[in-house]
Protein backbone atom coordinates (compact mmCIF):
# COMPACT_ATOMS: atom_id res chain seq x y z
CA UNK A 1 0.00 0.00 0.00
CA UNK A 2 1.69 3.38 -1.18
CA UNK A 3 1.16 5.47 2.23
CA UNK A 4 3.37 8.70 0.74
CA UNK A 5 1.69 11.29 2.99
CA UNK A 6 1.50 14.90 4.18
CA UNK A 7 1.21 14.19 8.12
CA UNK A 8 0.87 18.16 9.52
CA UNK A 9 -1.99 18.44 11.65
CA UNK A 10 -2.29 14.65 12.26
CA UNK A 11 -2.28 13.13 16.03
CA UNK A 12 0.10 10.15 16.06
CA UNK A 13 -1.59 8.16 17.86
CA UNK A 14 -1.37 4.63 16.15
CA UNK A 15 -3.90 1.79 16.28
CA UNK A 16 -1.74 -0.90 15.82
CA UNK A 17 -3.37 -3.95 13.94
CA UNK A 18 -1.15 -6.87 16.83
CA UNK A 19 -4.46 -7.72 18.43
CA UNK A 20 -7.57 -9.74 17.83
CA UNK A 21 -9.90 -6.49 18.36
CA UNK A 22 -8.39 -3.36 18.59
CA UNK A 23 -10.63 -1.51 20.88
CA UNK A 24 -11.03 -2.68 24.70
CA UNK A 25 -14.74 -2.24 24.63
CA UNK A 26 -14.91 -5.79 22.90
CA UNK A 27 -14.89 -7.16 25.88
CA UNK A 28 -18.49 -8.17 26.53
CA UNK A 29 -18.15 -7.53 30.20
CA UNK A 30 -17.18 -3.77 29.56
CA UNK A 31 -20.16 -2.23 28.39
CA UNK A 32 -24.62 -3.02 28.03
CA UNK A 33 -24.13 -2.70 24.21
CA UNK A 34 -21.18 -5.27 23.90
CA UNK A 35 -22.29 -7.61 21.19
CA UNK A 36 -22.73 -3.92 19.18
CA UNK A 37 -19.68 -1.95 20.02
CA UNK A 38 -15.79 -1.96 18.50
CA UNK A 39 -14.47 -1.10 15.37
CA UNK A 40 -16.31 -2.13 11.91
CA UNK A 41 -14.54 -1.90 8.85
CA UNK A 42 -17.62 -1.50 5.96
CA UNK A 43 -18.08 -1.13 2.08
CA UNK A 44 -20.60 1.58 1.47
CA UNK A 45 -22.69 1.53 -1.91
CA UNK A 46 -24.55 4.29 -2.88
CA UNK A 47 -28.26 3.45 -2.71
CA UNK A 48 -29.60 3.46 -6.56
CA UNK A 49 -26.66 1.12 -6.92
CA UNK A 50 -25.38 -2.29 -4.53
CA UNK A 51 -22.94 -3.52 -6.79
CA UNK A 52 -19.62 -1.90 -6.72
CA UNK A 53 -18.71 0.10 -3.12
CA UNK A 54 -18.20 3.52 -3.67
CA UNK A 55 -16.23 4.21 -0.40
CA UNK A 56 -14.92 2.49 3.09
CA UNK A 57 -16.58 3.27 6.43
CA UNK A 58 -14.09 2.87 9.80
CA UNK A 59 -16.89 2.95 12.02
CA UNK A 60 -16.60 3.09 15.78
CA UNK A 61 -19.55 2.06 18.32
CA UNK A 62 -19.28 2.55 21.75
CA UNK A 63 -21.80 3.14 24.41
CA UNK A 64 -23.37 5.90 26.38
CA UNK A 65 -22.06 7.59 29.32
CA UNK A 66 -24.75 5.92 31.32
CA UNK A 67 -23.97 2.60 30.18
CA UNK A 68 -27.42 2.23 28.52
CA UNK A 69 -28.90 -0.81 27.40
CA UNK A 70 -30.97 0.77 24.39
CA UNK A 71 -28.58 3.14 22.59
CA UNK A 72 -25.28 3.77 21.62
CA UNK A 73 -23.07 6.17 20.12
CA UNK A 74 -21.73 5.74 16.69
CA UNK A 75 -18.61 7.63 14.79
CA UNK A 76 -18.57 6.82 11.06
CA UNK A 77 -14.97 8.00 9.50
CA UNK A 78 -15.51 8.01 5.68
CA UNK A 79 -12.06 6.96 4.33
CA UNK A 80 -11.93 9.03 1.20
CA UNK A 81 -8.87 10.83 2.37
CA UNK A 82 -9.10 14.69 1.22
CA UNK A 83 -6.58 17.54 0.84
CA UNK A 84 -7.02 20.51 2.24
CA UNK A 85 -5.02 23.90 1.50
CA UNK A 86 -3.56 25.31 4.80
CA UNK A 87 -1.26 28.11 3.34
CA UNK A 88 -2.41 29.75 -0.18
CA UNK A 89 0.87 31.13 -0.62
CA UNK A 90 2.93 28.11 -0.09
CA UNK A 91 0.37 25.45 -1.10
CA UNK A 92 0.86 23.43 2.33
CA UNK A 93 -1.88 20.95 2.24
CA UNK A 94 -3.27 18.95 5.10
CA UNK A 95 -4.99 15.73 5.36
CA UNK A 96 -8.44 15.93 7.17
CA UNK A 97 -11.10 13.34 7.42
CA UNK A 98 -14.71 13.63 7.43
CA UNK A 99 -16.21 12.38 10.41
CA UNK A 100 -19.93 12.13 11.72
CA UNK A 101 -20.83 11.06 15.41
CA UNK A 102 -24.05 10.31 16.79
CA UNK A 103 -26.44 8.58 18.97
CA UNK A 104 -28.72 5.62 18.08
CA UNK A 105 -31.33 3.29 19.41
CA UNK A 106 -30.49 0.06 20.04
CA UNK A 107 -31.93 -3.83 21.00
CA UNK A 108 -28.94 -6.02 22.40
CA UNK A 109 -31.44 -9.14 22.46
CA UNK A 110 -31.95 -9.06 18.83
CA UNK A 111 -28.46 -6.94 17.54
CA UNK A 112 -30.42 -4.21 16.10
CA UNK A 113 -29.96 -0.60 15.73
CA UNK A 114 -31.73 2.64 14.13
CA UNK A 115 -32.27 6.16 14.36
CA UNK A 116 -33.94 9.12 12.90
CA UNK A 117 -32.70 12.37 12.05
CA UNK A 118 -30.31 11.78 15.50
CA UNK A 119 -28.16 15.27 15.47
CA UNK A 120 -24.41 14.63 14.55
CA UNK A 121 -21.25 16.73 14.44
CA UNK A 122 -18.01 16.07 13.61
CA UNK A 123 -15.72 15.08 16.35
CA UNK A 124 -12.25 16.46 17.18
CA UNK A 125 -10.73 13.07 16.19
CA UNK A 126 -11.36 9.96 14.06
CA UNK A 127 -9.15 7.04 12.97
CA UNK A 128 -8.81 5.63 9.60
CA UNK A 129 -7.59 1.93 9.07
CA UNK A 130 -5.66 2.46 6.03
CA UNK A 131 -3.52 5.18 7.61
CA UNK A 132 -3.38 3.34 11.24
CA UNK A 133 -3.85 5.93 13.13
CA UNK A 134 -5.96 9.51 14.25
CA UNK A 135 -6.70 12.56 12.73
CA UNK A 136 -8.46 15.73 13.05
CA UNK A 137 -11.98 15.88 11.85
CA UNK A 138 -12.23 18.70 8.96
CA UNK A 139 -14.80 20.07 10.72
CA UNK A 140 -13.04 20.32 13.84
CA UNK A 141 -10.28 22.41 11.56
CA UNK A 142 -13.10 24.46 10.64
CA UNK A 143 -12.80 23.29 6.55
CA UNK A 144 -16.30 22.19 6.88
CA UNK A 145 -19.44 22.67 9.27
CA UNK A 146 -18.96 20.91 12.42
CA UNK A 147 -22.20 20.84 13.49
CA UNK A 148 -25.85 21.13 12.18
CA UNK A 149 -25.66 17.71 10.53
CA UNK A 150 -28.96 15.28 10.59
CA UNK A 151 -28.77 11.44 10.56
CA UNK A 152 -30.88 8.36 9.83
CA UNK A 153 -29.91 4.78 10.27
CA UNK A 154 -32.29 2.14 9.50
CA UNK A 155 -32.01 -1.69 9.17
CA UNK A 156 -29.29 -1.87 11.12
CA UNK A 157 -28.12 -5.39 12.34
CA UNK A 158 -25.27 -7.16 13.72
CA UNK A 159 -25.01 -11.28 12.79
CA UNK A 160 -22.94 -12.92 15.12
CA UNK A 161 -20.18 -14.95 13.03
CA UNK A 162 -21.96 -13.74 10.09
CA UNK A 163 -18.35 -13.18 8.03
CA UNK A 164 -16.13 -16.31 6.47
CA UNK A 165 -12.91 -14.32 7.08
CA UNK A 166 -9.84 -14.94 4.72
CA UNK A 167 -7.93 -15.64 8.43
CA UNK A 168 -9.98 -19.09 7.87
CA UNK A 169 -12.78 -18.01 10.94
CA UNK A 170 -15.86 -16.24 11.76
CA UNK A 171 -16.06 -12.87 12.77
CA UNK A 172 -19.60 -10.65 13.50
CA UNK A 173 -21.45 -8.87 10.64
CA UNK A 174 -23.20 -5.62 9.64
CA UNK A 175 -25.50 -3.75 8.06
CA UNK A 176 -27.84 -0.41 7.58
CA UNK A 177 -28.66 2.17 5.54
CA UNK A 178 -27.55 5.50 6.23
CA UNK A 179 -28.34 8.92 5.37
CA UNK A 180 -27.04 12.13 6.53
CA UNK A 181 -28.18 15.77 5.69
CA UNK A 182 -25.52 18.38 5.65
CA UNK A 183 -25.95 22.02 6.64
CA UNK A 184 -26.37 22.75 3.40
CA UNK A 185 -29.17 20.42 3.19
CA UNK A 186 -27.15 18.48 0.27
CA UNK A 187 -28.09 14.75 1.18
CA UNK A 188 -26.59 11.51 0.83
CA UNK A 189 -27.62 7.68 0.89
CA UNK A 190 -25.69 4.73 1.71
CA UNK A 191 -26.23 0.89 1.99
CA UNK A 192 -23.47 -0.05 4.32
CA UNK A 193 -22.62 -3.95 4.80
CA UNK A 194 -19.03 -5.01 6.47
CA UNK A 195 -17.46 -6.87 9.20
CA UNK A 196 -16.14 -6.78 12.78
CA UNK A 197 -12.28 -5.49 12.91
CA UNK A 198 -10.51 -8.57 13.65
CA UNK A 199 -7.08 -7.19 14.03
CA UNK A 200 -5.32 -9.64 11.08
CA UNK A 201 -4.25 -7.08 7.89
CA UNK A 202 -5.16 -10.49 5.63
CA UNK A 203 -8.92 -9.66 6.81
CA UNK A 204 -8.70 -6.39 6.02
CA UNK A 205 -6.70 -6.68 3.03
CA UNK A 206 -9.88 -6.16 0.45
CA UNK A 207 -10.68 -2.51 2.34
CA UNK A 208 -7.42 -1.82 2.02
CA UNK A 209 -6.84 -1.91 -1.57
CA UNK A 210 -9.97 -0.57 -2.56
CA UNK A 211 -8.85 2.56 -0.42
CA UNK A 212 -5.50 2.44 -2.45
CA UNK A 213 -6.94 2.13 -5.13
CA UNK A 214 -9.62 4.40 -5.55
CA UNK A 215 -9.91 6.58 -2.61
CA UNK A 216 -6.75 8.11 -2.40
CA UNK A 217 -6.41 11.71 -4.17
Amino acid sequence: MKKILKMLFAVVLAFGFAACETYKADDPEMTAVADLDGQWICFAYDASDLTTPVTVFDILVTNTTNNDADAMWMTLTDCKIEHYTTNTQDQISAIFLDALQFRLSCNTKDLTFSCSESDASQPQFCNNIYLGMTYYTAGYSGYVDRDGYKVTVTGGKVVKNGVDTKTGYKADAIEFTYSRTNPDATMKEYVVKGMKNTGWNEDMQDYSDFIDNNLWP
